[in-house]
């Protein structure tokens, strides 16, 4: 038997004369095939009905009708089985009707039987790579549905988690376009304890589920630290942090994040890796500030989030007085990227244009005239758009219960701080000191003068309290590379005897009380002896002034109190 027999699987041939229809089928069984041989249409159909036929062999004439009558049964019952017409002779006008009802080949008696099974196994091949074919589709099909069923159900899941506690709020107005089932364009809002307002405009790199995944943990960060009242720096260090640790190299997400202080009536904006904010001011801010109500932009000074390891990730944030009206404008490169309807990309300047007509309609004008401006089923990449509304912002927040307003700096802390030996030369404590700070929500430029002051006291605290250093030696570049010299050699010499204490105090008050004192003897007198150490009076202690509200130097002179607030 042949490898090509298929069981329940025949060649039926329909042909009153005995002789013929014999000798074919004797040919076909030799060639491993099963035959069905029938000598009228009507036993034909029966067997049809009955049997999986992979083909038919009929003679054009048949006591009951002809090749055409089968064609239109087979064609009733929708079975599509390829038909062979055989005719004693050639008649062009049963050839032209058998071909247009679909039959493959027509052959003249005598048959030849050997160029008819030519022809038959070409036939069947193609028939079973149509079935096969055939099969493939329809579990292809079977695949996607269930694909689609999934993507559906992921994309509810998604689309419920980064939504469900958006707030919607009449200043915010936001158009997005998704270029694939998932967008990788994320949108967000939050109101912390303490009424401050932040937005998050995230893109992710690439489309559709992968991008998606670094934006649903961004989701997710955000929400928790925004409730929490962590502050705007120590929100992009932790979202930082996430990108970095939790995705592969290659993963990296763009974003802008604002943070209205409506308290301290300030704007902060951080963006990394994202095109510019623009900035439309009302006629106040246009008035005190000419510059800056024309064309404000923040634009990018920083790398997008994922890229720098948190250990040398810093977090570059503008802060300007929150305006009292006029718009801002946030948007993703999908947006200017995308090709407009003249084939050239959006870009800046038609989208400047429409800002500068719409405002804050930007959004929705965008999402009733998209295909004014674009092919709308060939987007190329997400777009997001979102603008606010500064006048409306301060409605909001007049009309807020302050009551339920928690500020993260009513209350008191200390943090003490005692290095000893030499660590002292060596430990980095200031990056520790400014994330402390940052928890709390002091104002980053807050955290950047509590830095300074900090780092110069504590060094003036090694240098002339614990070493005994005198400041006047750095008045040359000899003297300058001795002092040094000096104290690098020290660091070997120190003991648990030698020692710098740093006490910080956040007070009922709201002020910043910063003690440094040393193991040093202090300068006795100091009043008097001042005047010989140009250090206490040279430009470090004098930017320290500047920082604080108030400076003491407590007898003996190893104590050093400053007030900032």
């Amino acid at each position: 038997m042949s490898a090509n027999l298929e069981i329940n699987h025949f060649i039926l041939i329909v042909d009153n004369d005995a002789i013929a229809s014999q000798s074919i089928s004797d040919f076909i069984h030799g060639k491993g095939y099963n035959v069905i041989i029938c000598d009228n249409l009507e036993d034909a159909f029966f067997e049809v009905s009955l049997n999986k036929i992979d083909l038919i062999l009929v003679n054009y004439f048949q006591p009951d009708g002809t090749a055409l009558t089968l064609l239109a049964h087979l064609d009733s019952l929708s079975k599509e089985i390829p038909v062979v017409v055989i005719n004693d002779k050639k008649e062009p006008q049963a050839f032209l009707d058998c071909f247009k009802m679909g039959v493959l080949d027509f052959i003249v008696k005598p048959i030849n039987v050997e160029v008819f099974w030519y022809k038959a196994e070409i036939l069947l091949t193609r028939i079973k790579l149509q079935r096969k074919v055939k099969q493939q589709s329809i579990e292809l099909e079977k695949m996607l549905y269930e694909k689609a069923r999934e993507e559906k159900l992921a994309r509810h899941i998604f689309e419920h988690l980064v939504n469900i506690d958006n707030n919607q709020f009449d200043f915010i107005k936001s158009f997005c376009q998704a270029s694939a089932n998932f967008s990788g364009d994320i949108l967000l809002n939050g109101v912390s304890p303490n009424g401050n307002l932040f937005i998050m405009l995230a893109d992710s790199t690439g489309h559709g589920l992968s991008a998606a995944m670094p934006i649903m943990l961004l989701t997710s960060t955000f929400r928790a630290m925004v409730s929490k009242g962590f502050s705007l720096v120590s929100l992009i260090y932790e979202l930082n942090g996430k990108v970095f640790d939790e995705f592969p190299e290659d993963r990296f997400v763009a974003c802008i994040l604002l943070e209205a202080d409506l308290f301290r009536n300030k704007l902060y904006v951080w963006n990394g890796g994202m095109p510019p904010v623009y900035l439309r001011l009302g006629h106040d801010e246009q008035h005190s500030d000419e510059r800056a109500s024309i064309n404000k932009a923040f634009k990018s000074t920083n790398m997008a989030l994922g890229i720098l390891p948190p250990n040398t990730f810093v977090a570059d944030i503008f802060s300007i007085d929150l305006p009292s009206e006029g718009y801002a404008c946030l948007f993703s490169d999908g947006l200017i990227e995308q090709p407009a309807l003249d084939g050239s990309p959006f870009g800046m300047v038609r989208l400047n244009a429409l800002f500068n007509e719409n405002l804050d309609a930007l959004p929705v004008f965008l999402d009733e005239h998209f295909s004014k401006y674009f092919y709308g089923d060939n987007i190329a990449d997400d777009i997001t758009i979102c603008t606010l509304d500064f006048k409306r912002l301060h409605q909001w927040h007049q009309a807020r219960d302050f009551n339920h307003l928690v500020s993260n700096l009513n209350g008191e802390f200390n943090w003490d701080v005692k290095i000893s030996g030499s660590m002292l030369l060596d430990a980095d404590y200031l990056g520790t000191l400014n994330q402390f700070l940052s928890v709390f929500g002091f104002a980053t430029n807050f955290c950047q003068r509590v830095f300074t002051v900090v780092a110069e006291l504590f060094n003036n605290a090694i240098d002339h309290g614990v070493l005994e250093l005198d400041s006047r030696l750095k008045n040359d570049p000899e003297g300058f590379e001795l002092y040094h010299s000096i104290r690098d050699s020290y660091a070997e010499r120190l003991s648990s005897d030698d020692w710098v204490k740093v006490c910080i105090t956040w007070n009922h008050m709201n002020e910043l009380v910063i003690t440094v004192a040393d193991s040093g003897k202090g300068f006795v007198g100091f009043d008097k002896s001042i005047s010989s150490y140009p250090e206490l009076s040279g430009r470090g202690i004098s930017l320290v002034k500047t920082l604080c509200k108030h400076y003491e130097l407590i007898s003996p002179g190893n104590i050093t109190r400053v007030v900032m607030e």
